[in-house]
């Protein structure tokens, strides 16, 4: 059926919006396109001496929308490339995160060049970045990798307080090194390992020795890191604590278990201290307001001082 001199209209109009609308996408496709374009531009210019310096300050310069390549240059076969995308890596540095878990498997790479900038990208990265890598090694089937795994979780501190739970979960393992590895580690991360001293005190009953006493040196240095941010705790935080802390000291002080005084000692001083803290709260809630104790004697609210 021929089409009228209104329906035509009402089409090409149709067309004409339709057109109006999808050109800004279709701008912001061919901007992108253009972009990765030019990001495959300098990627290739890393194998080259000459043009590697330039291409490495322009790929820093577009910084994390070139990372996904650069990622990919990381596995190329050819050092020059591989290096080039290390170093660009590192230049980007925590915005580059995503390459974290890529940098880690290619620290061992034939090529020292290579080697040295991907060692060089993963301080600049920062360490918290590496973090799901080593909670991932934690459940490797090579005992080495999760041993790594624990030790370098360990050397980071209160940084490694998002590995926590998973540490917690490796206090089970079967492997009592695992689990001397995972206490000690949430001993060093401190004060965010809060929440793991009921396991913690779990352990101190361990069937190995050494499984018992790595734990109660844990429970000690978080005991201690609490006791430093004593301030910083909420009520039912510092209420925990306090549970977590008095269990701890009476399996401490189970004879059979011939726990040494200073691991006891150790127990003790951080606990009281929170006791103290806990105490000295509880006065604080209970005690009357000044417009209520003008009303009694002066004896009466003495209690309170």
């Amino acid at each position: 059926m021929p089409m009228n001199r209104y329906t035509y209209k009402l089409r090409f109009h149709v067309a004409i919006a339709c057109l109006c609308l999808s050109s800004p996408l279709l701008a912001l496709n061919s901007t992108w396109a253009q972009s990765q374009t030019q990001i495959n531009s300098y990627i290739q210019r890393l194998k080259n001496p000459q043009q590697r310096s330039a291409a490495v300050d322009y790929l820093a310069s577009v910084g994390k929308p070139a990372v996904p390549a650069l990622i990919k240059a990381l596995q190329d076969s050819d050092p020059q490339m591989r290096a080039g995308a290390a170093m660009t890596l590192g230049k980007i540095g925590p915005a580059a995160s995503e390459a974290a878990i890529v940098l880690m498997r290619t620290i061992g790479d034939k090529d020292p060049t290579v080697r040295s900038y991907v060692v060089q990208a993963i301080e600049k990265i920062g360490r918290k970045a590496y973090i799901p890598y080593f909670i991932s090694a934690l459940n490797s089937d090579k005992q080495w990798e999760r041993y790594s795994a624990t030790h370098a979780l360990r050397a980071m501190g209160k940084d490694a307080a998002s590995a926590v739970p998973a540490l917690i979960k490796a206090l089970e393992d079967k492997d009592m090194w695992m689990r001397v590895n995972a206490a000690s580690a949430l001993g060093y991360i401190g004060t965010p390992s809060a929440p793991a001293l009921p396991a913690l005190v779990t352990r101190l009953q361990d069937p190995d020795e050494t499984v018992r006493n790595t734990a109660a040196y844990a429970v000690s240095i978080i005991g201690l890191s609490l006791q430093e941010d004593i301030k910083q705790l909420s009520s039912s935080e510092l209420d925990r604590a306090v549970s977590s802390l008095e269990r701890a000291l009476k399996v401490l002080r189970t004879p059979s278990l011939k726990f040494r005084q200073e691991a006891i000692t150790s127990v003790q001083d951080p606990l009281t201290a929170l006791q103290k803290e806990r105490l000295t709260r509880v006065k604080s809630y209970l005690a009357p307001s000044p417009k209520w104790r003008v009303n009694y004697p002066k004896t009466h609210h003495q209690i309170w001082e």
